[in-house]
This record gives structure tokens, sequence and C-alpha cells, in this order.
């Protein structure tokens, strides 16, 4: 049986790996149903409204625009959601920044179903919605069972390894409180002690040290050790008055430490309750067999201390341990095997059975996809054919410099930066058709250069004015506003896919009646395999594909 799911959520340009994988790998662990993805940026087409799901599923980036100066307008423009009679599941994340207003807002859109990373204290984070609603527990990233032998291909051999220990990580805005501290200042001190002791370390907190991708996946299969603890925050910002707060006073006093922060900002409000919950990276060191040395906590999977990785004091008082037994490299690769088999192995936090208990909340209403609802999905991405139809025209390595060209507009002039990146020939120019049509919008002056910035970009790469006109009224007229605008090639990657209806239902044909005749027998017509499944059934072929978002 198809179902037929919304999933919506907030990809960018700058969205990393996990969050893509969150987002995609419902239609790669359950093929068969019918995704629509669609961005909170993107146009919402009346077709779209009229579908009948059978069930939504929001992700934790679509929800994060709680956060945002934008945050009534998406709630206005979705409110359509809370009227549709299906399972809606949320799938949070940093449930304790602007804690109250999710909250809200989850109820306002008659959420079923509510997963969230947080292992304790869910309770004060939802006053609203705790005991009304069902709630799951919900990491932040699972292990991908599918390109497994593709990660593990960046692990060295244990005893091979470059560096004894590395990591990387960053002090937390103070709006996390002090546990959002622990890290940093755990890595910092560690790798101080530790390269007393005479190990090889490689652990920074320098932003300018951060390692993506492919490459962070080598440099930890290249580290025997890696530090690493439970990720949240020690302060609870019900509506997001205390990060205003603390950035108001930051800019100001630029200097200023945590303590001062905490004394002028949010006096007695820090260590509460702590809202804490696993990382990525924690699956990330157990595939590539890199030996863990963790913070005291409760982790999942049922790890155990001295036996699947090794205890650090918070306070560091048992660094004499942790270093002898970093030099036994037997326990360490038991320890690491140990590991490996109960959160690897086992598939437990496979993303294929997270996409299994999320979609097992959602019931099967109907054997075949009625032809009403494609007719509507088909009708739905017609609309933005447009945003698909430049894309392929600005394909490949075009397609990736200028991405990014328009991504890092927003920090410096955009056609000096395009220039000195690109080492393209002067004389973007405006398009002058383009212009006219903006001329008529009402917009401000800054918008309208803008706009007609990018719309030269488009003119650059080909694009026809009725395209041009036709991105310009999805973006401007009825879904941008200023300041978003930067925004649009997003759009063009995201809204478009990944589904494409392949075919129309086959409409069973009556067999013909062969009549009999004294004089010949009755001949039994051939029928192929595949025809007569072609007969039996109403088919709709649906094809998922995933985009490669390029990474900045």
């Amino acid at each position: 049986m198809t179902k037929v799911i919304l999933i919506l959520h907030d990809l960018s340009v700058g969205s990393r790996r996990t969050n893509r994988d969150h987002v995609y790998n419902f239609s790669k662990y359950q093929k068969g149903n019918l995704y629509i993805f669609h961005c909170a940026r993107a146009p919402i087409t009346d077709e779209l409204k009229q579908i009948d799901f059978d069930g939504v599923i929001i992700n934790y980036c679509f929800l994060g625009n709680r956060a945002g100066g934008h945050y009534h307008q998406y709630k206005k423009g979705f409110a359509w959601i809370r009227d549709l009679n299906c399972p809606k599941i949320a799938l949070c994340q940093d449930d304790y920044t602007d804690n109250e207003i999710l909250d809200e807002w989850l109820d306002y859109m008659n959420i079923t179903t509510i997963y969230s990373p947080i292992q304790e204290n869910v309770n004060i984070l939802y006053p609203i919605n705790w005991g009304r609603k069902t709630f799951k527990l919900g990491l932040t990233a699972y292990t991908d069972s599918v390109e497994m032998d593709e990660l593990q291909r960046y692990a060295t051999p244990y005893k091979k390894r470059k560096f004894d220990v590395g990591t990387r990580v960053r002090y937390l805005p103070p709006q996390f409180g002090r546990y959002g501290r622990i890290k940093g200042e755990t890595a910092e001190d560690f790798r101080d002690a530790a390269d007393v002791a005479g190990f090889l370390t490689n652990i920074s907190t320098d932003p300018q040290d951060v390692i993506f991708g492919s490459h962070w996946l080598k440099f930890v299969g290249n580290c025997r050790f890696t530090l690493g603890s439970k990720g949240g925050s020690s302060l609870c910002d019900p509506r997001g008055d205390i990060r205003k707060d603390i950035s108001e006073y930051m800019v100001k006093n630029p200097d200023a430490g945590f303590t001062e922060v905490e004394k002028m900002c949010f006096p007695d409000l820090d260590n509460r309750y702590i809202f804490a919950g696993v990382s990525p990276r924690l699956f990330e060191a157990a595939a590539l067999k890199t030996c863990q040395i963790l913070i005291r906590d409760e982790y999942v999977g049922g790890l155990e201390e001295y036996v699947d990785y090794i205890p650090l004091d918070e306070d560091l008082s048992n660094l004499e341990e942790v270093f002898e037994l970093m030099r036994d490299d037997d326990k360490c690769m038991a320890m690491t095997e140990s590991c490996y088999q109960k959160l690897i192995a086992s598939k437990q936090f496979d993303y294929g059975y997270f996409v299994d208990d999320v979609l097992s909340q959602i019931p099967e209403k109907k054997k075949s996809l009625p032809l009403k609802t494609i007719k509507l999905v088909e009708a739905h991405f017609e609309q933005l054919k447009p945003y698909s139809q430049l894309r392929k025209k600005c394909g490949g390595f075009t397609e990736q410099l200028w991405r990014r060209v328009l991504y890092f507009s927003e920090f410096s002039d955009v056609l000096d930066y395009a220039g000195s990146v690109s080492e393209l020939p002067d004389g973007l120019s405006i398009c002058p058709s383009a212009a006219d049509h903006l001329m008529d919008l009402p917009m401000s002056t800054h918008t309208l250069c803008q706009v007609s910035e990018v719309l030269s970009y488009a003119k650059f790469f080909g694009a026809g004015t009725s395209e041009m006109k036709h991105i310009l009224k999805l973006i401007v007229v009825e879904r941008h506003n200023e300041g978003q605008w930067a925004f649009w090639w997003d759009m063009c990657e995201y809204i478009y896919e990944p589904l494409t209806v392949l075919a129309k239902p086959v409409v069973r044909q009556k067999p013909r009646v062969q009549k009999r005749t004294k004089k010949s027998a009755i001949t039994k017509p051939v029928m192929n395999t595949r025809t007569k499944k072609k007969r039996a059934t109403t088919k709709v072929s649906v094809k998922t594909t995933t985009s490669k978002s390029v990474r900045t």
C-alpha cells in the first residue's frame, strides 16, 4: 500500500549532511510511498493544500524558524496543516531554545507525536503537550547501514593511526548555560595534560580549525582516541528573551566573560535542569572504531564504562587512570569492538529502524493512489517547474560556483565577490526586461537592486525572460520579503525534488471474448508475466531521488 506523506523542511546551502539525511532517508529506507518534500521558503500552492495526505512529518530544520524573526509568517503560512485529518509527527531538536514557542506551535498544528533527542526533563520543555501527545526518543542522527562500507573506508588500522587523541569542539554561546561550555573546557584541559604525558594530540576549539564532510571522517578515522560527551543546555530560554538580552549586552561589552554575562543577563537561572542528548559523533567514532573517552553519563545502547569506552570524570580527577588505559592497545581495541557491536552492528540506531518507527505512526488508508491525488501532485510541481528548468541550465561546476557566490553575497559586495572568486568576465548587467518588470512592483530601492542582480545571474545562465518573471513572482510577490532573496537558489534545489510521477494508473480493460467455432479448438491467448501484472493491478510508478548538496 502507498502512503502519501508530506515532509516539511528548511534545508539550505549550508545544511549539514546529518540534517539532509534526517530529511531524505525516509524515501531511501521505505520506498513505495509518495513523499512530497516541501521547503519552508517554497511557494504554497492551492493544489498542495488539497492533497489528501496520510501523514505529515515536520523536520527540526523547519521548526527552527520559531527562533527567527519570521516565525509568525511561517505559522500563518502553514496554518492549513492543523486542519489536515491525519497523523502529524514533529522531529524536534534544540528543544530548550524558544521552547514555549515550540510547544505552542506544535499544539496549534495539532501534532500527534513528538520525537525529542532530550533524554531527561522533557516535561519541563513541553508543558502544553506533555501528557496529551505521544513522546518518543528521536536522536539528532542515526547510522546509515546502506553507506556503512563507504564510511568505514575512512578508518586507518588502529595501530597505524597518526594521532593519539583528536577532536574539534566549539564553545557554545552563553544562552546554553555552563553546560554548553563543558565540552570546550574539558577538551582544552585534557589536551594540555595529554601533551605533558607524551601523547600526540590534535585537539582544537578554534572555529578556524573546523573540519567538514569527508575530511572530518578521515580525521576521526586517523585518531586512536577521541573525546566526547552529551550535547545540550543547562539553561531554558522559553521565548528567546535571554538570547536577545545576551546579544545586546555582548554588543556593548564584547570582552565580557561567561560569569559576567550570566550575572547581568540570567542570574540564578542556570543549572536548574540539564537538557541533554547524544550527538552524531558517538556513532561516527563507533563506526570508525576510534576508542572513545567519554565524560561519565548515561548513554544510549547500554554502553558500559571500561567495556565500551573509557570514562572521564568531569573534573578530570581520573586522568592518570585514563592515560594508563590509553597505553593498553589490547584493552582499547576490545572496547572499540564492543562499542561497534552495540551501536553499529546491532542496527538498533540505524536510519532504517528510525524510519520504520516514524512511519508506523501513519496508518495505511488506501490500497493505491487515487487519480485525483496524482493530478494534484502533478499540478503542484508544474507551478514550480521554472525552478527546475533554470537549475538544469545551471548544472555542474558553474552551479556549484554560483551557489557559493549567492550564499556569501550577504556579507560582501555581490559583483566584486563574484568577479574575484569566479574570474568570469565583468559586465553582468541587469537584464533590461526583468528590471522593467521589477519597477512595477512595490519594493524598496535596496530590494530592487538586490533582486535585479539575482536576475542578472539568471540571465547570464541563459534563462528566458518569462522564466525569470515567473521566478520573480514566486519569490518576491507571493512568499519573500527583503532579506530572503539570497535563498532563492536553495529553493531551486529543494522544492522540486525528489519526486517524479512517471506513470498514470493503468485502467484495467475487459478481456476480449473469443468466439468458439466447431472447426477449431479454443486458443488460450499467450500473456507474458509483465502483461499479466499490468492488467491485474492499478499501478503508479514513483521515483525518488536525492540531490547532491554543495557544502560551503
